[in-house]
């Protein structure tokens, strides 16, 4: 351990990093210094807590007869203490809180839970143990003590009672609970024991992304992007040698979509990720190689029949209605239905049968997207809780055209994975929430808008872009948030400024977006923004809470803490909205902008000031010293590595808006230099405001969901008469 590694330090150890460390390696010392000695029960209490126990234990499993060596070890620790060695009572008290934790689950109470932090406590005291460590916790983390848990990590580190596995494990869980710092803490841990490591590694950039910790996150950022580009010799080798490469840690594409690095490596990314989506998928669905068989059978029919006269008139006529799925655990209170909550009752059933799939149960809380989904739907399928098996036969049944994919790597653990990692549909398409390549060869087309992904940007895909008019990205709004009030009625723009605590000759600089979308180098920018303008403030989101000290750490570095503004993030759609009235003008992020928010703060009136193009950021590059192939290094691929879709998009649905002469730059030098301007020119910005309320009503523009389900429709109709044709996919346009 050295100095670099002070936040693993107990702060009872009071080392600062000079001289020589503290004997926190000794387990006597540790004990001492971290933790007060707990009550170890003995005699009488012990036999009385043991026998509790016992017939808890029995009702639950009678017939656990392995646990009678546990019975016999307290027997003697009770009556005949000469047998009670130290090997015996430290196997007694691990087992018994190893019950106790079971009991949390099967008979959940506060004493309970304190019995077994009590009886893992007194097991630790007696021995360093890593699954017990483990176990507790676990047990902190499933109830929310986010510093008990953390400072348990501290404590089995100290004591070498861990793992890089182990940390690894409990990273994911402190992940999975959303609990950010402990998870941080978890997997800096295992990287320090671990260097090499790429799921430490993978998952530790991230969660310094998403909480703002961003000091030397470049250096390893970079080593995570050279353990890719490395690790693209897997398509050079036979199947028996890729399958082992794959046991490794696989990146995950969706995590490297907030990157700054070049898109061919996303897409290397995806593609490695697609291959071992295939290997669980065909584990959890073993017919899916049949179901393939018989959907390329089907293809084939098609094919066959166009070439005659009948047949034509049968499969190319437009009387003839595509039978169209749409797959996703999103339709509840996500962002997902609250964008598309309108689109499947303006979509034309003569030209389309609507197959509505949905994959996560229904929460039905606080919105009535779901409700919209499932009466503008013809077919609503709801298959939450069925197995996978089950799940792709139902889809099957119905037959279909295309099928449209509304999760792609997103919602892992929720989404059908199966469906998309086969050929279920003759066509197969991706869909505006997973904005990025799937790197599979069962999906055909990732529809777009040439603003989103202009041609230049197909080095990043394997999919080809299907691209509809305007903005490819919907919207509900203006049924949501119909005219005359569009949202707003009874919102004092004045008052909300003042319960925030702004002046009113304040320039509200704003941005709503997740921490995980903002780099040092943007939030730089924005100081830079602030100082030029001192009657400004920069309003954030606590999104995560997590990250509000390194937020206020940066900007105290240049003296502007005072000018940020941070509030909690509301878990309302409306109250999200509504608010953006107090914000004079909001900022995009770079790499992973606003998608979201942007049709948000649109819709409000409220201008986006986004950046297009490569020069809106600097791309993090690795160190291979020799790639698999030249496109990591192509002066192409370095030109277009930070002008992905994930960072387009804000862009798209301004110029579809008709303000890209305001809102939309080509660097960051004029990001700032606009921002700066717009934020000392009050007639400018109220000119700018009645531009975009004008906007909100134009015929055929980004509101008007239904002429967007009509330019849908016609990019889905061109994509099947392509593949009529007999064509393989191809970059189509419908404009």
């Amino acid at each position: 351990m050295d100095a670099q590694h002070l936040y693993l330090v107990p702060p009872e150890c009071n080392w600062d990093g000079r001289g020589e460390e503290p004997s926190c390696d000794s387990v006597p010392a540790m004990q001492r210094a971290m933790r007060r000695p707990p009550h170890i029960p003995e005699d009488d209490e012990l036999a009385e807590l043991a026998e509790e126990l016992q017939s808890q234990i029995q009702v639950l499993m009678p017939d656990a007869a392995w646990l009678q060596p546990l019975w016999m070890s307290a027997h003697f620790c009770v009556h005949e203490k000469e047998r009670c060695t130290s090997d015996v009572l430290n196997f007694m008290w691990r087992n018994l809180a190893m019950l106790a934790s079971r009991l949390i689950s099967t008979t959940p109470s506060p004493e309970v839970l304190e019995l077994a932090i009590q009886y893992h406590s007194i097991a630790l005291w007696l021995e360093a143990d890593e699954a017990t460590y483990q176990r507790l916790v676990t047990i902190y983390a499933s109830v929310g003590r986010e510093g008990d848990a953390a400072r348990t990590v501290q404590e089995a580190i100290a004591l070498n009672a861990v793992s890089p596995e182990m940390l690894d494990q409990l990273g994911m869980g402190f992940h999975n609970h959303q609990m950010w710092a402990p998870a941080l803490f978890a997997f800096k841990a295992s990287h320090m024991l671990s260097p090499n490591a790429s799921t430490a590694l993978n998952h530790l950039v991230y969660l310094r992304k998403r909480c703002a910790d961003w000091d030397g996150i470049n250096e390893q950022m970079a080593q995570m992007v050279t353990k890719v580009e490395l690790s693209w010799t897997i398509h050079t080798l036979g199947p028996a040698e890729a399958a082992a490469q794959l046991q490794e840690e696989t990146a995950h594409p969706w995590i490297f979509l907030y990157f700054p690095v070049s898109m061919v490596t996303k897409r290397v990314v995806a593609q490695r990720f697609a291959l071992r989506e295939r290997t669980v998928s065909l584990m959890k669905v073993p017919q899916l190689p049949q179901i393939e068989d018989k959907v390329q059978q089907e293809k084939e029919k098609i094919l066959s029949e166009v070439e005659s006269k009948s047949g034509a008139a049968k499969w190319r006529t437009s009387k003839r209605r595509l039978r169209v799925g749409f797959v996703s655990a999103d339709f509840r209170r996500k962002a997902t239905s609250y964008l598309i909550a309108h689109l499947f009752e303006h979509i034309d059933r003569s030209q389309l049968e609507v197959f509505v799939y949905s994959t996560f149960p229904d929460d039905r809380v606080s919105c009535d997207w779901r409700v919209s989904i499932e009466e503008g739907a013809e077919h609503f399928v709801d298959l939450a809780g069925i197995p996978e098996p089950q799940a792709v036969a139902r889809i099957r049944k119905d037959q279909l055209d295309i099928m449209l994919d509304l999760d792609g790597y997103s919602n892992q653990g929720q989404r059908l994975a199966s469906v998309f990692a086969s050929r279920i549909a003759p066509l197969q398409i991706g869909y505006f929430v997973y904005i990025g390549s799937y790197g599979s060869s069962f999906i055909d087309y990732i529809i777009s808008d040439t603003v989103a992904s202009p041609p230049s940007s197909s080095a990043g895909h394997v999919e080809k872009f299907l691209y509809i008019p305007n903005t490819f990205f919907p919207n509900s709004h203006k049924q949501i948030y119909p005219p005359p009030h569009f949202g707003l009625q009874g919102i004092d723009r004045m008052a909300m400024r003042q319960t925030l605590g702004v002046a009113d000759d304040t320039f509200v600089l704003a941005s709503f977006n997740k921490h995980l979308k903002l780099s040092q180098e943007m939030f730089q920018t924005w100081l830079d923004i602030l100082e030029a303008v001192p009657s400004s403030v920069l309003w954030l989101l606590r999104f995560p809470r997590d990250s509000e000290p390194n937020i206020r750490k940066e900007a105290a570095r240049r003296g502007l803490s005072h000018r940020i503004m941070l509030s909690d993030f509301v878990d309302t759609a409306e109250g999200n909205f509504q608010r953006l009235a107090a914000a004079d003008l909001m900022l995009d992020t770079s790499v992973y902008g606003s998608h979201t928010t942007a049709v948000d703060a649109l819709w409000a009136q409220v201008g986006l000031l986004t950046c297009l193009g490569s020069n809106c950021t600097h791309r993090v590059e690795g160190d291979a010293a020799g790639y698999a192939t030249a496109e990591f290094d192509s002066a192409h691929t370095r030109a277009i590595g930070a002008d992905h879709m994930t960072a387009r998009i804000a862009a798209s649905m301004v110029i579809a808006s008709g303000l890209d002469d305001e809102l939309v730059v080509t660097s960051l030098e004029e990001y700032k230099e606009r921002a700066v301007s717009l934020a000392t020119n009050r007639s400018r910005m109220e000119v700018l405001r009645t531009r975009l309320a004008e906007s909100r009503m134009a015929p055929d523009g980004m509101w008007d969901t239904k002429a967007y389900a009509k330019r849908l429709v016609k990019g889905l109709r061109l994509a099947w008469e392509n593949f009529l044709a007999g064509n393989e996919p191809m970059h189509l346009s419908s404009l």
